[in-house]
């Protein structure tokens, strides 16, 4: 079974976000989390990947581990406005291929959303249904 939760972080419309991404990827969605610079939270694992683990705390510990270093989106975010390319506008969203997922961040000023989708799946697409965060 999914695992599911509620919004508890992001300063925008978590909720309406992940729905708008499940409009567009269907089943194509994941996992999908909203985040901060400290913390995180999950609020949904899709089935197949739920089962991949032995229980929900096997599951929380690696998730813990991997979301652990969404903080770095933030500075890196800061990089490219501030130093590399002060004249480009605001970073909005970072994302990155592997073979079996695409991994969309979307940032908005103190939150942001975490997004693991089948490669096939636009994270284009899905960022413009979301819309910007900011």
């Amino acid at each position: 079974m999914a695992l599911t939760g509620d919004s508890e972080l992001a300063e925008f419309d978590a909720v309406a976000a992940l729905q708008r991404a499940r409009d567009v990827c269907g089943d194509g969605v994941q996992s999908f989390m909203e985040f901060s610079q400290n913390e995180y939270n999950i609020l949904y694992v899709h089935d197949d990947i739920v089962e991949m683990y032995r229980d929900e705390e096997h599951l929380r510990e690696h998730y813990a581990r991997v979301l652990d270093h969404l903080h770095m989106d933030f500075m890196e975010r800061d990089t490219y406005e501030n130093t590399l390319l002060p004249n480009a506008g605001h970073v909005t969203s970072l994302v990155t291929h592997t073979e079996e997922l695409t991994l969309l961040r979307l940032l908005g000023e103190t939150t942001g959303l975490y997004i693991a989708l089948d490669p096939d799946c636009s994270a284009e697409a899905v960022s413009e249904a979301i819309g910007p965060l900011r």
